[in-house]
């Protein structure tokens, strides 16, 4: 009588390691030798049911019929750690469908369901060639036999894997999500359905894994435990397969497996491209760069951060040049910058990549072109953070793209977005604002996460480094400063006489015409030599070292003004463009395109330039593109240009000259160490008395007294917030330059506290504001308004002491600086503008309009915080329209001591004493000679006392 086959399934299973010789293919269920006599169909009965004995593996009709298919079943079962070839959730069917489908799997539709009866039965289809490129990318040397057994056997993981998800929720883990970004239904604004950051289909396994983060780790799943190379082993190079490839997912999910004792996954084994460039042996930092703003174009007020790794200096010496440095940018191709380029950063319209570049790339586009100096904040990572950011940084070059949005898709959620896939131990770190993420509060957010190093203290997970990559502009401001000081050195060593040349030649230097810079080079070596020689012997030596410092520092300041230069002629020449075809090599969509194609395949890859250097690819660009004649303006430009490039050209022939002459007793190097030395010694000063965070999400609480005209005294009691709010003068390590202020959104509501509802005194909200102090350099002032500041304003008010209690208010100013220190700690200055003011009432509306008189002045307190007393007023006397015309005049006046008294626990403690005067009205005229003064003040005045207190 004929066993029945469950008995004959497990006495399959008992008699396996007495068929251990036999030769059968990898991955399937060995055979006993003495039931290999029966005929094919009653084996493969046998093999059925030995998969459901065994693994809970249910087949039936055709598919218990199929032996490829058994086969293939058998072989994807066996591509699993052997605790996990028994899924949890009782039996699995999986049943066999005679029409074809793509790859031979469902797709999720009522009409190709991949699942059926609450995940018991799983849907197989006959075989079909996809047109899903990423899923078939790979493929191309598997026949299409090879083809159908490679997804044949990623359906039975597929499956598998589906159900141990389901149990243990691996994908719900947030060391999985944050990986490709996986957000929930309103997690985030207008997030309706579950939705992945990364809208790249490359950086999925295949299309279906971008419907959920479950069939993400599903599908990737497939690809790891069913790889190209296990069909043929030369099917892929080591670079391209997935091992390879996808470092943190395979990281992720073999940490699931192990921590539930599911069994250990392979080791990775050689990467020969991802190793050659990690050289993680070797890697000393990662440090988090902040291009900071220039002082002088509020477009570049929000910063820039980058990321760069630091590898300790092997065997061969790299150049600073090369080192690599990770930006985090829109794609935006050559499009041109107007509204549409403005509304297409707000709304999506861009992707944010990440591209691995050069320093000297960064150097060029941000230190030399845009003059702005980058900061540097150290990463505090353990060793497997440090590891895990390189594999981050590698993958999501090749697949990392995401939406940019300007205001909260930024650089700055990029690099959180980079970091939080990369932490350990279930840290996170969350984005500063949910409708505004700026790169300075990122900073903030980031300092304020503390960690524990390696000696087992607490740290900040982001530390200052006070070495800032300086930009030629902020290089030359400092040489000049030198030069100063070398001049006042010389003066103590040389006669008066001996140092006229130099002081004449000097003197022309300064000048904004570079002819007569070019003139004052040729005649550098002379002036230089004539001193020289003129220094006693005992001082010769001193006199000789102080000449070649003021030689180098002239060069560096001329070297800014050819920076500029360079800068000005790309964006003249990108106005002259005529004809650019954007939708072709220049668009941004083809860019993504292109890069897209360019990281498909590692080998194709690593033989090409991997660097995007968008000055490099805009000179290109404009060498063959059709242009327009300059304009008469743009032609000078272009001229003084090309004459401030002279000027440069002599400025280091004179250098080359003289350090070849007269000077060549001096060592270079020791003068650049020695400057190098300066520059730490200043910057790390600075840092010591500045304010850490940045002027983002502000709130003040104050309390304090209002003395009217009219009435007794009150108790006024108002909150201050500020989406930004950084002054001049403020010194902050994650803010901007202290010749610079902006305001975002700073509004104030003041009320009198009494018994009941509070009295609504009046409020006031800026909308957007901003004053800069920073004048061109001298060689680079091409007009008066160059070698002053500016500033403009919008804001709102409401005071119900004013006969019209509500104000629209517009101004802009000129700002002239009588005196300053050099970073701007300390100073006075006078402005010159005009205002522009609607009032109303529910019954009147009077626009008024008049010039605006202002005075700004600082100083610098001891102490730590960057501590200070400052003084603002203005004088704004104006034609006042309507029913009663006639002048009017406001003056305002406030003296604020901003006490800076440290931290306490995790929080700093700003305290800000106030008095403010505040009057409005008209002035009576005079009554004439021989008779009393009439011209009293008629109007609204106000007095208030005030002290706040900020907690950050």
């Amino acid at each position: 009588m004929r066993p029945r086959p469950a008995w004959m399934g497990w006495l399959t299973v008992l008699l396996l390691p007495v068929s251990a010789q036999a030769q059968e293919p990898l991955g399937h269920l060995a055979v006993p030798a003495f039931l290999k006599k029966l005929s094919p169909e009653v084996v493969l009965a046998e093999r059925v049911a030995a998969l459901e004995a065994t693994s809970g593996i249910v087949l039936r009709g055709a598919a218990a019929r199929d032996a490829s298919l058994v086969s293939d079943v058998e072989a994807g079962l066996a591509a699993l750690p052997p605790a996990m070839r028994r899924p949890p959730g009782g039996r699995l069917e999986f049943v066999l469908h005679v029409e074809p489908a793509p790859l031979g799997l469902g797709d999720g539709t009522k009409a190709r369901p991949d699942w059926s009866e609450q995940r018991e039965q799983f849907h197989l289809y006959r075989y079909a060639p996809s047109e899903e490129r990423r899923a078939t990318l790979r493929l191309s040397r598997l026949t299409d036999t090879e083809a159908e057994q490679l997804w044949r056997r990623r359906a039975v993981v597929h499956a598998v894997m589906q159900r141990w998800d389901d149990a243990r929720g691996w994908s719900k883990r947030p060391q999985w999500r944050r990986l490709d970004g996986w957000l929930l239904p309103f997690e985030r604004p207008l997030t309706w359905k579950e939705t992945a950051s990364i809208t790249y289909a490359g950086a999925f396994s295949r299309a279906r894994g971008q419907a959920s983060a479950s069939l993400d780790l599903v599908t990737f799943a497939e690809e790891l435990f069913v790889p190209v190379e296990s069909l043929r082993p030369d099917a892929l190079p080591e670079d391209d397969q997935v091992r390879c490839q996808e470092l943190s997912k395979t990281r992720a999910l073999s940490e699931f497996i192990s921590e539930a004792r599911l069994g250990t996954l392979p080791a990775r084994g050689d990467c020969p491209a991802f190793d050659t460039w990690a050289e993680a042996d070797a890697l000393s930092h990662l440090e988090v760069l902040l291009v900071a703003a220039t002082g002088r174009q509020p477009q570049s007020l929000f910063g820039h951060l980058l990321l760069r790794p630091v590898w300790r200096e092997g065997t061969t010496v790299q150049g600073p040049g090369f080192e690599r440095v990770v930006q985090l940018v829109a794609l935006t191709g050559m499009e041109e910058k107007g509204l549409g380029y403005l509304m297409k950063g707000m709304t999506g319209g861009y992707s944010t990549v990440f591209l691995t570049g050069t320093l000297g790339d960064i150097t060029h586009e941000s230190l030399e072109l845009e003059q702005r100096t980058i900061r540097r904040f150290r990463l505090n990572l353990t060793p497997g953070e440090s590891q895990r950011m390189l594999e981050r940084i590698w993958e999501l070059e090749r697949r990392g793209y995401l939406g940019y949005y300007f205001f909260t898709d930024n650089c700055a959620a990029a690099l959180l977005f980079l970091l939080n896939g990369s932490l350990e131990n279930g840290r996170h770190v969350s984005a500063p604002g949910m409708l505004w993420v700026l790169p300075t509060a990122t900073l903030d957010t980031l300092a304020k996460t503390s960690v524990v190093d390696a000696n087992g203290r607490k740290v900040p997970l982001l530390e200052h480094v006070p070495d800032a990559l300086e930009s030629t502009g902020d290089r030359a401001r400092r040489a000049l400063v030198e030069e100063e000081r070398l001049l006042t050195k010389l003066a103590s060593l040389l006669p008066s006489t001996a140092l006229a040349p130099l002081h004449h030649v000097h003197r022309r230097l300064q000048s904004p015409e570079p002819d007569a810079r070019r003139q004052a080079y040729e005649q550098l070596p002379h002036a230089v030599t004539t001193a020289l020689d003129a220094a006693p012997p005992s001082a010769h030596a001193e006199t000789r070292e102080a000449l070649h410092a003021y030689v180098a520092h002239a060069v560096r300041v001329e070297r800014a003004a050819v920076d500029q230069a360079e800068g000005e002629k790309l964006a003249i020449e990108r106005e002259r463009l005529v004809a650019l075809d954007l939708k072709g090599q220049g668009g941004a969509a083809q860019g993504v395109k292109d890069r897209q194609l360019l990281f498909e395949r590692e080998d194709a890859m690593q033989r090409k330039l991997a660097v995007l250097d968008r000055t490099a690819l805009l000179q290109q660009a404009l060498d063959t593109a059709i242009k327009r004649l300059p304009t008469p303006d743009e032609l000078k430009a272009l001229v003084r240009a090309e004459h401030t490039e002279a000027a440069f050209a002599a400025a280091t022939e004179a250098q080359g000259a003289l350090n070849d002459g007269p000077l060549a007793d001096v060592d270079p190097r020791a003068f650049l160490a020695k400057d190098h030395e300066q520059k730490v010694e200043l910057e790390t000063t600075w840092a010591r008395g500045a304010l850490r965070e940045s002027g983002a999400a502000r709130t003040v609480v104050s309390g304090g007294v209002d003395f009217p005209e009219v009435g007794a005294a009150r108790p006024v009691v108002s909150l201050r917030t500020s989406a930004m709010n950084e002054a001049l003068g403020d010194a902050r390590l994650h803010g901007f330059q202290s010749s610079s202020e902006l305001r975002v959104l700073d509004g104030e509501l003041s009320v009198e506290p009494r018994w009941g509802v509070p009295r609504i005194l009046g409020s006031r909200l800026t909308l957007v504001g901003y004053r800069t102090l920073m004048p061109e350099l001298p060689q680079q002032q091409r007009s008066f308004s160059d070698s002053l500041g500016w500033g403009a304003e919008a804001k709102m008010s409401t005071d119900i002491d004013r006969p019209l209690p509500y104000r629209a208010t517009v101004e802009a100013e000129a700002l002239g600086v009588v005196a300053a220190s050099e970073r701007f700690d300390t100073f006075l200055a006078v402005g010159l503008g005009a205002q522009a003011t609607m009032a109303w009432s529910p019954t009147e509306t009077v626009p008024t309009v008049g010039p605006r008189l202002s005075l700004a002045h600082r100083v610098g307190l001891p102490g730590p915080g960057n501590s200070a007393l400052r003084l603002e007023a203005t004088y704004v006397p104006s034609w006042r329209t309507g029913i009663t015309p006639g002048f009017t005049h406001e003056a305002d006046a406030t003296l604020q001591v901003e006490w800076y008294l440290g931290r306490i626990s995790r929080w700093s403690v700003l305290l800000t004493p106030r008095a403010q005067v505040h009057w409005e009205g008209t002035l009576a005229s005079w009554a004439g000679p021989g008779r009393s003064l009439a011209s009293l003040p008629e109007g609204l005045a106000r007095h208030r006392l005030a002290l706040g207190v900020e907690l950050r």
